[in-house]
């Protein structure tokens, strides 16, 4: 089924130098090889392919770390914006009991300027009747005068504490703005790239298009038919059974698979587009799982997992560079059989796919240890 993506509020704020260095490192990626004199028009068209094939794989690449960068961002913004609220709250409660307290300390003055004074009062205790009744009028007193101690005290550990907060309210403010323009400036990056990918395509004629998509088709069939080499090579028999192995796993699939069909968005997290990392939270969040919002930070979660052991439900991952799992820029849950549920890229839509091996880092099941691994410092 086809959905038109919701709209996504994206910050307003561009950073034109960004811009111009990213187009800059485009346009160098885009570059098309020239035909020689003489050259057979098929074979050029086929180079063409080849080369259009490779452009846009790069950039659907680095438009997915853009995303994940952009993701990252946003959670960190939400966070801010939510701390500056709460913190609001706390300091706004602590000036109304300020308040409070200093109305009722102005009317213990009135009331102690009327009945005479401290003296007046202290002099009314002369006026019991017995020594325990003096030692009772003597206490009262001590406390009618001391609460106004205890209340000046109150309040100045009050305003220390409306001063503190009011500093980190500042602070959260600042943090706020500069996350805001780093949301800004991510946001500009992927749609830069989402862009020059289009202008690849529409660069190219009807039949080098063609061709390109012929050989993208031919890469991921090769990318699955390695993946599914490796599993045998792990001892693993393909046999075709997808079966969920308890009953948190079947909540995630059967919450994935909902949103079979829902387009991809960068940024989305639902109820009817995402991204990889947002369809993977989504799903779990279903099942009680809270995972991070990024797909490198959804890494850390869970017990890590080699081929042979691989179950329905684990999420898999993969990165840029094998050896670093801050380089992960996309992550999908193993649906069984060498097949994965996953929101791939912009101007797919979530669906069911073979695993490719082209990029692939690991696995982890989150559903066997959902504590989180504390990132690296």
């Amino acid at each position: 089924m086809t959905r038109e993506p919701r709209t996504r509020r994206v910050p307003r704020v561009r950073r034109l130098t960004a811009v111009a260095a990213c187009a800059a490192g485009i346009a160098t990626a885009i570059a098309w090889p020239g035909a020689s004199a003489g050259a057979d028009p098929l074979a050029d068209a086929r180079a063409r392919a080849a080369a259009l094939a490779r452009t846009v794989a790069d950039l659907q690449t680095r438009a997915e770390i853009a995303t994940e960068r952009y993701d990252a961002v946003e959670t960190q913004l939400g966070q801010a914006v939510t701390a500056s609220m709460l913190a609001q709250r706390e300091l706004d409660a602590a000036q109304s009991q300020t308040q409070a307290d200093q109305d009722r300390a102005g009317a213990r003055v009135r009331a102690l300027y009327e009945s005479g004074g401290a003296t007046a009062l202290f002099a009314s205790i002369l006026d019991g009747t017995s020594p325990t009744d003096l030692m009772d009028r003597y206490h009262d007193v001590s406390v009618a005068i001391g609460v106004d101690q205890v209340t000046v005290h109150a309040d100045q550990t009050r305003a220390d504490a409306a001063a503190r907060i009011t500093a980190r309210l500042a602070a959260l403010a600042n943090k706020v703005t500069n996350l805001q323009a780093a949301a800004g400036n991510a946001a500009v990056e992927v749609t830069t790239l989402l862009n020059a990918q289009q202008r690849a395509l529409a660069g190219a004629n009807q039949q080098v298009r063609s061709l390109a998509a012929q050989a993208a088709a031919a890469a991921a069939a090769r990318s699955a038919a390695n993946f599914t080499a490796a599993l045998t090579a792990a001892g693993v028999t393909l046999t075709g059974t997808t079966k969920p192995p308890n009953a948190t796993v079947a909540t995630v699939i059967a919450a994935a698979r909902t949103k079979l069909g829902d387009p991809y968005l960068w940024g989305g997290t639902g109820p009817d587009a995402y991204d990889c990392s947002g369809l993977t939270q989504f799903a779990y969040g279903i099942a009680g799982i809270a995972l991070p919002r990024v797909a490198s930070d959804q890494w850390r979660v869970g017990a890590r997992v080699d081929l042979a052991n691989l179950l329905p439900g684990d999420l898999l991952f993969w990165a840029t560079n094998p050896a670093d799992p801050a380089t992960i820029h996309h992550v999908a849950i193993y649906f069984g059989d060498g097949l994965m549920i996953a929101a791939p890229h912009t101007g797919d839509v979530v669906k069911i796919e073979p695993v490719y091996m082209d990029g692939f880092f690991g696995a982890t099941r989150p559903w066997a240890n959902p504590a989180p691994v504390p990132p690296p410092k």
